[in-house]
């Protein structure tokens, strides 16, 4: 079950102001990550995922959502993470990529949603940079303390952007 016991995205009941951005919290092998939820469009309950041949390796395959095959994205190969840990709270998180007023669909796996937070600014430090050995921090937005926790902010955009627009199965070439 969610924390927030939110399944889709809408209008918030958090109140927001000019400089503040909503992130959506959730467990992803063992770390803490958010998202802007202006990229999520809805979250669902893990089901089966339809490989398809020859896919990239990063590519889970898709999942029918309402007549429509979304492509599954595993992010812990994009962000460099080990292993798969889902269990009975996994979801699959519905995300709407791209830019010019034309979006894609595109779903990834989450161990377990957490929240849906309200961060300002001035809460959001940098990524570290020095003593990393020229690690590439571009699909980070930054890190967030949330208690004892960090919550490791993602740039989606430049994370998946251009995947979202190459894995476009909305136009009948999809499976369902």
């Amino acid at each position: 079950m969610l924390d927030a016991d939110i399944y889709e995205t809408g209008p918030t009941m958090v109140e927001e102001d000019d400089t503040s951005s909503t992130y959506l919290t959730l467990d992803l092998g063992g770390q803490m990550l958010g998202f802007d939820v202006r990229h999520v469009r809805e979250i669902l309950d893990a089901r089966d995922v339809t490989r398809l041949p020859n896919a990239p390796s990063d590519v889970l395959g898709v999942v029918d959502v309402r007549g429509t095959s979304v492509p599954i994205v595993d992010i812990r190969t994009r962000l460099g993470m080990c292993g798969e840990t889902t269990g009975g709270e996994a979801r699959i998180v519905v995300l709407e990529l791209g830019n010019e007023g034309e979006t894609y669909p595109l779903g990834i796996r989450a161990d377990h949603v957490r929240n849906v937070e309200q961060i300002g600014p001035e809460a959001i430090e940098p990524v570290p940079s020095r003593g990393l050995g020229g690690w590439d921090a571009g699909a980070l937005h930054g890190l967030y303390r949330r208690g004892a926790d960090l919550v490791v902010l993602v740039d989606l955009d430049r994370l998946l952007g251009e995947t979202a627009a190459e894995l476009d199965l909305s136009d009948g070439f999809g499976l369902f």
